[in-house]
Formats: C-alpha cells, structure tokens, sequence
C-alpha cells in the first residue's frame, strides 16, 4: 500500500491570498473585478460567491452584475454584448469574469471572445494571463517537490479548450513533453506517471487505472446527495503518492489564481 500525500490546495491558495493582499495593500493598489451572472444555475451562484469573499478578503472590488430571476432575467445576446463593451472601456474595471455556463440561447464562444484580452482575467483567449484552473494544476504538481518534465502525463477531459490549454502550458511552464490527451480513461492508464483528470463522472477513476507511485490530479467536481466529490475513487489513494483531494484541492487554488490574474492584468496593463 502506498504512503499517499494529500495535496492540500486550501493551504497553498491561503499563501497566495496572502502574497495579493500584502502587494495590493502596500502599493495602495485599486483594483476592480466585474463579473457576470446570466441565469439561476444553483452552482454557479455559489463559484460567484465564493469568488466575491475571496476578493473582498485580498481588497479587490468586486462589482456583480446579476441577470437572473430576481432581477432582469430576459437579457438577450445583445444586451450581453452591450455589457461587456462598457465593461471593457471602464477604467474602475481592471478584469471581467464572465461565470460559466451560460444558459444555452447564448453562443457562449462568440460573447467570450467579447472580452477585451486586457481584462480577461479567465484567460479564455490565451492572452495576458494562465487560466486559473490550469494555474492550479501547476500549483499542485509543483507542491510535490518531483522532476516532472520526463513523467509521461495523461490529460482525461471533455473540453478541447481545456485539455489543449492544459498541455501547452504543462510543456511551457513545466517542461513536461511526453502528454496524451484522452476524452476517457484509456485501457493504459496505469502506464502514466501523471494523471490528471476532468471527466465530471464521480469516483470513475479507479484503483486499477493508476500506476503504484503516480501523481494524481482530480479537477472533478460532483455532487451526491449533497456532497462534493471528485472523479478518483477513494482507493486511488492506496497506489497513488500524490493525491489531490476534492473538495480542498484544485478548487480553492483555482479561485486564488483567479484574484492572482487580476493583480496581473492591472501591473501588466498600467
């Protein structure tokens, strides 16, 4: 049985937390964050939550902008547009997160491409800024203290954005060149020294899927009966030497490197 570590993604966002407030704090740095909220989806109102207590703790003003039931819940792809254009020539406003996913009567590629690449704090573009959650990634596999750049890494997601994102800045950050990329767990699984995985499918990676002493990375997120739960089974935990919990790994890092992104973009654009 393996003598698993447990990534603890809570702590190393507490640092960088720490590092942004003691910046913004001692340079009297203003610094603005919009975000937009279209629909009522019941997590997306908690990630935009937890986003604007993160922000308030680090002193970035945070400045929400609802569409929803409670108020304006009509709002059409032209409105949106309109928004976001204002948004882009506010001076108050250094980034602009656009909180995913968008209700489906809104080409969601077409208004993220909106979002001037000087404030877009998500890195949707591939423009000034890493996306938050491949930035934590980084962060975790990092934490482990490992040469990386020769393990064969597994990258298991859905999204092309993601993953390709993903590898490119794992080649460029890391020096890590031997990715595969997969939309399911492939039956060669266990022959990877990193795995990281995204599917959105509770527990599916199993025991048998990864090699005795892999670094193991769950950016799932799944809730059962109302718990929060990653895509790696528990048992992973019995081969694996790195583990990254859920909840408490990638997620909280993820929103640490999104308020990062934001201190960026305002030295990166003053």
């Amino acid at each position: 049985m393996s003598r698993v570590i447990i990534l603890d993604g809570k702590t190393l966002a507490d640092k960088i937390l720490l590092e942004i407030r003691n910046e913004i704090t001692g340079a009297g740095k203003h610094l603005g964050l919009a975000t937009i909220l279209i629909g009522d989806d019941p997590a997306s109102q908690i990630y935009v939550s937890l986003k604007e207590k993160t922000a308030e703790k680090v002193g970035i003003v945070f400045s929400k902008y609802l569409c929803n039931s409670q108020c304006y819940s009509d709002i059409d792809e032209n409105e949106l547009a309109e928004l976001i254009k204002f948004l882009n020539h506010d001076p108050q406003i250094n980034a602009i997160l656009l909180q995913l996913p968008l209700p489906e009567r809104f080409n969601t590629d077409k208004i993220v491409k909106l979002i001037s690449p000087r404030k877009d704090v998500d890195g949707f573009g591939g423009g000034k800024v890493m996306p938050p959650t491949v930035a934590a990634i980084i962060e975790l596999l990092k934490a482990t203290g490992e040469n990386l750049a020769d393990k064969k890494t597994l990258i298991i997601g859905k999204g092309d954005i993601f993953t390709q994102g993903l590898e490119k800045y794992l080649n460029k950050i890391l020096k890590i060149k031997k990715c595969k990329i997969k939309n399911t767990i492939p039956s060669n699984s266990n022959n990877f020294d990193i795995i990281i995985i995204a599917l959105g499918r509770p527990a599916i990676l199993k025991k048998k899927d990864v090699k005795p002493g892999a670094i193991v990375i769950d950016v799932g997120i799944n809730k059962i009966k109302g718990k929060t739960v990653g895509d790696v089974d528990p048992k992973v935990a019995e081969v694996a030497s790195w583990l990254s919990p859920v909840p408490g790994g990638v997620g909280p890092l993820t929103v640490a490197c999104l308020m990062r992104n934001v201190l960026e973009l305002t030295k990166k654009n003053n």
